[in-house]
């Protein structure tokens, strides 16, 4: 039986038109009547996960969302923050400076805020995404002084797609470095994923692997699909995802995870 249902949002659990679809949502319900924890684990930031946490009533079940790609666990009963690996300053400078290099748009999180400084075709992505509000800065690494949840290089996919390739993963050895959108790459501490997290979460509940589910569709979604007991790549996903992914699914426009959790835990 499992016990423990791990969705990645954006394009995944969210349809094309940035909701959950009402079937989605009534299984991921029902399912959690029945002793299933349910955790959001996406790439945003906090306060652009809780709306949909508390639609699924993540908040009612005492569960948890892990934002920034697994930097911060939060409660949903409470919201407080249960634990956090942010990216440090001088992590953050090394970032900007690669960013720079490369001429990407960049751009961080400080107190919920997205804070940015010159402009780009796709600069208000992540807000239309998140809801978050945005604000300008004349120079991002001055305005920085201290620790961020993550930072994200914007840009046409086929830079994304080169850089992501070159980097292998990592920046300079100790940041982590992953693609959520075919135009996002993402910077994290070292350590930082969403699998990591998830392993960490299951472990802190007494759940074993082969108990969790997880749903993702994108490469930050790569080490939760494969920790978990049964990987499910959207219909959507890339090909990668799909070849590491245990089960291929209908996209996330076609209740592709409401299909899985019928089939493997309502119906049991």
């Amino acid at each position: 039986m499992y016990k423990l249902i791990a969705l990645d949002m954006d394009d995944t659990l969210m349809t094309s038109e940035n909701v959950i679809s009402d079937r989605t949502k009534e299984t991921l319900i029902q399912a959690q009547s029945l002793g299933v924890k349910v955790i959001l684990a996406s790439g945003r930031p906090t306060s652009g996960m809780t709306q949909a946490a508390k639609l699924l009533e993540l908040d009612k079940r005492g569960s948890y969302i892990l934002s920034y790609n697994g930097a911060s666990l939060t409660s949903m009963k409470d919201m407080t923050v249960a634990k956090e690996n942010l990216l440090s300053k001088s992590q953050f400078d090394e970032v900007y400076d690669y960013c720079k290099e490369h001429d990407f748009f960049v751009l961080t999180y400080i107190n919920e805020t997205i804070v940015y400084e010159g402009h780009h075709p796709y600069m208000n992505v992540e807000h239309e995404l998140t809801g978050l509000p945005m604000k300008e800065v004349s120079n991002l690494k001055d305005y920085v002084k201290g620790s961020v949840p993550k930072a994200m290089a914007v840009d046409f996919e086929e830079k994304i797609a080169a850089a992501d390739h070159d980097l292998d993963g990592n920046l300079n050895g100790h940041i982590h470095a992953t693609t959520s959108k075919p135009f996002f790459l993402e910077f994290m501490a070292m350590g930082v994923s969403k699998g990591v997290a998830l392993k960490e979460f299951a472990e802190s509940e007494g759940i074993r692997q082969d108990e969790i589910m997880a749903f993702g569709d994108s490469d930050n979604d790569k080490d939760m699909l494969e920790y978990a007991g049964l990987g499910v790549a959207m219909g959507n996903a890339r090909e990668s995802i799909k070849q590491i992914a245990d089960i291929v699914t209908h996209d996330h426009n076609h209740d592709g995870i409401a299909e899985i959790i019928d089939q493997y835990i309502l119906k049991h």
